[in-house]
């Protein structure tokens, strides 16, 4: 299509030359018809050399405005079809490293410049945190040392928050040199980078590439695309930056969940083996059989304490309650508390259908159920604890009832210790409701409930 087109060019100019000649032509020879005794063959000569060079002149001048025009509009259309390339690109990345050099190495190819640099600047928008090269070879870059903060050129696209364009930075009243090691450059485009108002970046060319591979200054054409592309950055920047956030927001949570398990589980089972220890000690001169069976449970124990940190270091949930039923689970922290204190533990469970609860949710209850028991034993001064899971039509309800000396008389969330919070976050974390109150007629009582499904209307 371009070669057919240039080919219309070629004959219109010429075009433009033959049709003023042939014209005139016309009118000398209706003159010479019409007016025979004032015909000159020489003024006809004359008047037709004049037409000829006149024509010429004016069509290759008017035609060369016109290719002229023509390599602009290709350039800039392959410019804009660049931009859209290079626009596409960064919505493929996420990871902000990879974002902020692809931003750079994208403009510098889309103005054709020898070096680029994009500046990621500080929360307080004055100077440059970051900056991220293009064009420069590694042993480049290691011998000019710490890279620019924004001072001179830079310093001046950070304050003014406007493109400039330079085409010799030496000669610019506002440049502070080049320290050294430094590439020499020449000419600059800076293009501020901002997202809802904001400046975060500016993005640096230096050194536009001509064709015959020496440098020129940057065009107006330049500044606009690069100043479009700046606003894809911005956006991608900021993409990046809100999913790193993300990811950091995710890991802090599954710190906060380790911990709360580590509290919870794991920190929790050490304990009661250190009890059984104690009484295996106890018992080690007097009933060393029974000593020896304490002993043997709590190697059990670290066993299972032993499995559960290595799930943890694969970062896999704890095991101890992974595929337990509500009943079952509830049953066996009954088991291990009357075996690890002198207290009387009661449990009064329903069955639950699997399907009422996830096995998170599962997990969540069993967790919590520890937790208050562990509770119940080091600070209640309790003589008897009692289970019920009870299951009706809308929810599942769990109760931790103690006969201890109450809620009011232990330590609280106040006091720093972690139960108490832990519980509440669980209690989220399975979609239920707790309440943490005193018993009738002493103690503590501690209800969880979790809404579930009408049984035998939306089940099964």
């Amino acid at each position: 299509m371009i070669s057919r087109f240039n080919l219309s060019t070629k004959r219109l100019r010429w075009l433009a030359v033959i049709l003023p000649i042939a014209f005139w032509v016309l009118v000398l020879a209706a003159q010479y018809l019409l007016f025979p005794e004032s015909w000159s063959w020489l003024l006809a000569a004359f008047e037709v050399a004049a037409i000829t060079i006149g024509a010429t002149i004016f069509s290759f001048w008017i035609f060369e405005i016109v290719q002229e025009r023509e390599a602009e509009i290709e350039r800039r259309s392959q410019q804009l079809s660049a931009l859209h390339d290079a626009a596409i690109a960064l919505t493929t990345e996420l990871e902000l490293t990879t974002v902020l050099q692809k931003v750079v190495d994208l403009s510098r190819d889309l103005v054709g410049a020898k070096y680029a640099a994009l500046g990621v600047l500080q929360n307080n928008g004055r100077s440059i945190e970051q900056i991220v090269t293009a064009g420069l070879t590694p042993e480049q870059r290691a011998l000019m040392g710490d890279l620019p903060r924004g001072h001179g050129l830079l310093g001046a696209l950070i304050h003014e928050g406007k493109a400039i364009r330079i085409p010799n930075i030496t000669n610019d009243a506002r440049s502070v040199g080049f320290p050294p090691h430094h590439p020499s450059m020449k000419s600059l485009l800076g293009v501020p980078i901002r997202f809802k108002g904001r400046i975060i970046g500016d993005l640096y060319m230096t050194d536009k590439l001509a064709p015959d591979g020496s440098t020129t200054i940057f065009s107006s054409q330049d500044q606009d695309v690069l100043e479009m592309f700046a606003t894809q950055a911005a956006i991608a920047i900021e993409n990046a930056q809100l999913y790193r956030q993300k990811q950091q927001l995710a890991i802090l949570q599954e710190r906060e969940r380790f911990g709360m398990d580590l509290h919870d589980g794991i920190i929790q089972s050490i304990y009661a083996i250190g009890l059984q220890l104690d009484d295996a000690e106890l018992r080690i001169r007097d009933e060393p059989l029974e000593a020896g069976l304490r002993v043997h449970q709590a190697i059990l124990g670290l066993n299972d304490v032993i499995r559960d940190i290595r799930n943890y270091i694969l970062d896999l949930r704890p095991q101890r309650f992974q595929g337990r039923d509500l009943k079952r689970g509830l049953e066996e922290l009954a088991r291990d508390l009357r075996a690890n204190t002198f207290l009387n533990v009661n449990v009064t469970a329903d069955t639950i259908e699997p399907e009422l609860l996830s096995p998170e949710q599962t997990v969540e209850i069993l967790h919590l159920a520890q937790e208050a028991l562990t509770n119940v034993r080091k600070h209640a001064r309790a003589s008897q604890v009692e289970l019920d899971l009870v299951r009706d039509a809308d929810a599942v309800l769990l109760t931790v009832q103690d006969d201890g000396v109450g809620i009011e008389n232990t330590r609280d969330d106040k006091s720093g210790g972690n139960g108490l919070p832990n519980m509440r976050e669980r209690a989220r974390a399975a979609r239920g409701s707790l309440w943490i109150e005193r018993g009738e007629p002493t103690g503590t009582r501690v209800s969880l409930k979790i809404p579930v499904k009408r049984i035998g209307k939306e089940i099964g």
